[in-house]
């Protein structure tokens, strides 16, 4: 193992380490790495572009030392939202095998000091931000970003969120360590002195399962926290994006060889055989899994993944209850981008909008709902109107059966459309489905139409509610929560008891509630290492990324006594 090279990591990266640390604990915003376009080489995307071509059509191997066993197996059937087939391979690979390697690998890698292992991981860290704009353009050909959305989700603020991991590790180990000496008096017998040994141990093989939406973003927690712990992953990728952990997982294997240390403790598990991921989760050396994505499968690991522990965030929507405001430009130009941005298929995008029968009130009155009604569908129509080209604000549409659920949306009984979801055509992308926002107000009457829009519907709609009175509102809200998912709650208002009733059932709900956010910072946005995602409870999660818990389950205390 070359221990210089890693006191040489150790040291190059302590300053982005000490201030993570330092953000862990104060819970205060940090970037490591900028998050404007305007700060990087314009020569840097187009690298990132043709970096990403070179990829198309061949296999991608993620081991340092290119095998070509005769009997080896490929597999890919990845095919962007932007309308071609990627044609990359994978190595398809025995579950079993790549447990046993793991447990081979993990015995060295959990002898290195969680400093160096902080120290290996801050590097990778580093190498990603160097493939940022790779990163970038994968995230639009794999989850149907627009380039700006692929530079913030799939590439720096994913960084962000490794680097928050590995700070949270590191803080959570040396809480749970020491060593100290103490007198130790038995009955009337002469006074010894004990020596006493707290350590940190991994819990064992972490099995890490990618989304499609947000696929580096969601799965750099678990897989950077596992591995800051001691725990060898291995990593399941979404089937359509499989990509940006499969080059994760090439950078991460790269710097182990690099130093030493058995790259096997990391290693992508890639099949042709769907029933095959069911299977690994199974699998009696799994102790951890991680999940973020649909709600069945998260479900289904929670019964059945019993030697496991499990922490799923899946399907959710963020509802948004527009009581009253100081700023209704503002509150407008808010909700309007949010409903376009990445065609609304964040689950933290606003889906559900109520509103009172009274109407909002303003600073000089109050806006009736058919006036808001119309006022939303102007300011959405000229949010789409600053983008000349559709894809950069509205991305394409992952899920093919996505317009389809949203046109049986507007045709349902209890729908009356104020807007229309209209198909937009891009001359460099023609077979994209990109697709500008559905707004839908519902219909007084059909209050069991909750069952319709209180779920997540991955696309651009969104429903106008007007519940009778508050009590209504919070009620539907917690069965929003308990039975559907929210991760997320939108209020607006300038009552201090509308307020503080929201505050209540958002902290019920687990949901990250978010007051009278105007203007260019929305709703839907998540700050690493302030903002926490998953409240732990009701149908969305059962884990919070940020919280002491996330981090805690992936380390065991151990303790060893001497006598002196």
């Amino acid at each position: 193992m070359n221990a210089r090279k890693l006191k040489a990591w150790r040291a190059q990266h302590a300053p982005m380490l000490e201030a993570a640390s330092e953000a862990v604990r104060t819970r205060r915003p940090y970037s490591p790495f900028s998050d404007e376009l305007a700060d990087y080489d314009r020569a840097q995307v187009e690298q990132g572009e043709s970096r990403f071509r070179r990829l198309l059509d061949a296999p991608l191997h993620t081991t340092p030392q290119v095998s070509t066993e005769p009997d080896q197996r490929w597999a890919g059937s990845e095919r962007s939202p932007y309308g071609f087939d990627l044609g990359i391979r994978y190595r398809v690979e025995d579950f079993s095998q790549l447990a046993s390697r793991a447990e081979v690998a993990k015995r060295k890698w959990q002898q290195l000091n969680i400093e160096l292992r902080c120290a290996l991981l801050c590097e990778v860290i580093a190498r990603l931000q160097d493939d940022t704009f790779l990163f970038a353009q994968v995230g639009m050909h794999t989850s149907g970003h627009g380039l700006f959305m692929g530079f913030h989700a799939n590439a720096v603020h994913a960084q962000a969120r490794a680097l928050e991991s590995v700070a949270h590790v590191l803080a959570v180990a040396r809480e749970m360590s020491c060593q100290f000496e103490a007198p130790m008096m038995e009955r009337q017998g002469s006074c010894q002195r004990l020596s006493r040994q707290f350590a940190t141990m991994p819990v064992g093989l972490s099995l890490v399962y990618a989304g499609q939406v947000v696929p580096t973003w969601g799965a750099y927690p678990g897989l950077f926290a596992s591995l800051a712990a001691g725990c060898p992953v291995v990593v399941i990728g979404h089937d359509q994006a499989v990509l940006p952990m499969a080059l994760t997982v090439k950078v991460l294997k790269a710097a182990c060889a690099q130093v030493g240390v058995p790259h096997d403790i990391v290693n992508l598990f890639h099949s042709n055989d769907p029933a095959a991921y069911r299977q690994a989760a199974l699998h009696p050396d799994v102790r951890l899994i991680d999940y973020m994505g649909g709600a069945e499968f998260g479900s289904w690991l929670r019964q059945h993944a019993w030697q496991a522990r499990v922490m799923t965030q899946q399907s959710a929507q963020t509802p948004v209850f527009l009581h009253s405001t100081s700023d209704y430009d503002g509150m407008l130009e808010n909700l309007a981008f949010g409903l376009c941005s990445f065609s609304a298929q964040l689950c933290t995008s606003p889906q559900t909008l109520y509103v009172l029968p009274e109407g909002i009130r303003v600073v000089d009155g109050v806006v009736s709902v058919a006036q808001f009604e119309r006022d939303l569908v102007e300011r959405v129509e000229q949010v789409l109107a600053r983008f000349p080209c559709a894809r950069e604000l509205l991305g394409a549409l992952v899920a093919p059966q996505s317009l389809a659920e949203i046109r049986a949306c507007e045709s349902a009984r209890f729908a009356r459309v104020l807007r229309h979801a209209e198909t937009v055509h891009d001359p460099d992308y023609p077979h994209a489905c990109i697709v500008t926002p559905s707004l839908i107000a519902v219909r007084e009457g059909f209050a069991s139409s909750v069952e319709h829009y209180g779920r997540e519907i991955r696309g651009p709609v969104s429903f106008l509610v007007q519940p009778p009175d508050l009590r209504a509102l919070l009620a539907e809200l917690r069965t929003i929560g308990q039975h559907h998912g929210a991760l997320g709650l939108g209020l607006y208002t300038v009552d201090a008891g509308v307020e503080h009733a929201m505050r209540q059932v958002s902290q019920e709900m687990g949901a990250l509630l978010s007051i009278n956010f105007c203007k260019n910072f929305y709703i839907s946005q998540c700050a690493v290492f302030t903002d926490i995602h998953g409240g732990g409870t009701g149908a969305a999660a059962n884990v919070t990324y940020g919280a002491p818990d996330y981090y805690h389950a992936r380390l065991r205390m151990t303790e060893q006594r001497k006598l002196l």
